[in-house]
């Protein structure tokens, strides 16, 4: 799941993850509320992220807003296997410290993401291997 509020953004890391290709479903939202109202919905009705590739800097529900409501809802129990990486440009050391102060986020990436970024994440969350991969 990409959450991110700029289309562009969300149609390049699409396209790098697409070209990886070893992921199935691609949930792509450009706003929070929206991926909220998606991850509400029973277990047995969605398909539920083993990835959230989640921005910081939002309009209306900013990425923070959205780990708070994450946790309140008790989504970080419900899906106990999805891995949340916050997606930001800030290089402010505050924001790495919230980061790691929320127990469901697993890491922390600047954008732009790429393709080694990708494959990081997947090798290092999900034990990945892209020996022969190109």
């Amino acid at each position: 799941m990409c959450i991110d509020d700029d289309e562009a953004t969300n149609f390049y890391n699409k396209s790098i993850i697409m070209k990886i290709d070893v992921i199935k479903n691609h949930l792509i939202y450009e706003d929070a509320e929206k991926a909220i109202e998606y991850l509400s919905h029973p277990v047995d009705s969605i398909k539920v992220p083993d990835l959230i590739l989640l921005d910081i800097n939002m309009p209306r529900v900013n990425g923070w807003d959205f780990l708070d409501r994450y946790i309140i809802n008790g989504f970080d129990k419900k899906f106990d296997q999805t891995k949340i990486i916050v997606l930001t440009t800030s290089s402010n050391p505050s924001d790495i410290l919230r980061a790691d102060s929320y127990f469901c986020v697993t890491g922390l990436e600047n954008k732009i993401l790429n393709a080694t970024k990708i494959k990081n994440i997947l090798t290092n969350h999900f034990g990945i291997s892209f020996e022969n991969v190109h």
